[in-house]
Order: structure tokens, then sequence, then C-alpha cells
């Protein structure tokens, strides 16, 4: 038995509150029989339980809504670092080819210019990658960046709507 099948549900706690509710209505009506007051505050205490039940109607589907949306977001966010991370491992690795592949033609070199013409082929081919790179990572962030505010905001705006209407 886990400790949480011991723990009644926010249904089960409402649910009890109002029947709880109810029955003091009840109490308090047949308390002064022949009477129009009891009748009243019936009416009015259904109404408050009524008022009541809606309020948590709310109050549970906003935060239903709340946790869907964290839970869509922190998947996106999941998905796009590892995207992120995974495109970095490809880079690193890329890099690190064109060294050792560089390395290898200076170590084949005949003379001290061919050398430096390969050196300076290399130094302007790695800083284009660099900038290619670099390009690459800005739009994967930027991509994750969208992904991951987009829910919130609509959630925020939605319930911003919901407020103002």
């Amino acid at each position: 038995m886990s400790i949480n099948e011991n723990i009644p549900t926010p249904d089960t706690i409402a649910n009890e509150a109002f029947k709880a509710a109810d029955q003091a209505t009840d109490q308090f009506a047949s308390a002064l029989p022949g009477y129009d007051a009891p009748k009243m505050v019936r009416e009015m205490a259904e109404q408050g339980i009524s008022t009541a039940r809606q309020m948590y109607e709310n109050a549970r589907n906003a935060a239903e809504e709340a946790t869907d949306m964290m839970e869509d977001t922190y998947e996106t966010a999941r998905k796009s670092f590892t995207e992120l991370n995974l495109k970095l491992i490809d880079q690193a690795q890329a890099n690190t080819d064109r060294v050792f592949a560089f390395a290898k033609e200076v170590a084949g070199a005949k003379t001290v210019s061919e050398a430096v013409e390969l050196q300076t082929k290399f130094a302007r081919e790695q800083f284009e990658a660099f900038a290619s790179q670099a390009r690459e990572m800005q739009e994967t962030a930027q991509k994750l960046a969208s992904e991951t505010s987009g829910p919130m905001k609509e959630a925020w705006e939605r319930a911003t709507h919901k407020f103002n209407a």
C-alpha cells in the first residue's frame, strides 16, 4: 500500500465540503419550520455552493491547462537542447577531423612555402567553418527560444483574455 492511496483527491475533498454544506443548510432549514426565511437561506446557500463549485471547476481547469502547458514546454525544451547538443558534438567532430587532415597535409609538405600555404588555406577554411557553425548555433538557439516561449506566451494570452472577458 502506498502513501498516496490514503490521501484523498482534491475532487473528493471538494465534494465532501459541498455535501457538508448541503447538510448544514438542511439542518438549519429544518430547525425553523413554517418560516420563509429558511427557504431564502437555503436558496442563498445553494447559490453559494453553486458559485463555489463553479469557482473550483474554473481553478481546476486553469491548473490543468497550466500543467499541460508546462509539460509541453519542458518536452519542447528537452528536444531542442538535445538537438543543440548533437549539433555541438557534430561540429566538434568536424573541426577535429579538419585539424587531423591539416596536420597530415602539413606533415607531407615538401617545402616551407608549401606548409605556409597550407596553413593559410586551413586558417581561412576554419574561419569560414566557424562563422557557419556560429550562424547554425544562433539559428538553433533562436528556434529553441521561440519554441519554448511560444506555449507560455499563448497560455498567458488565453489566461489574460479569460480574465478580461
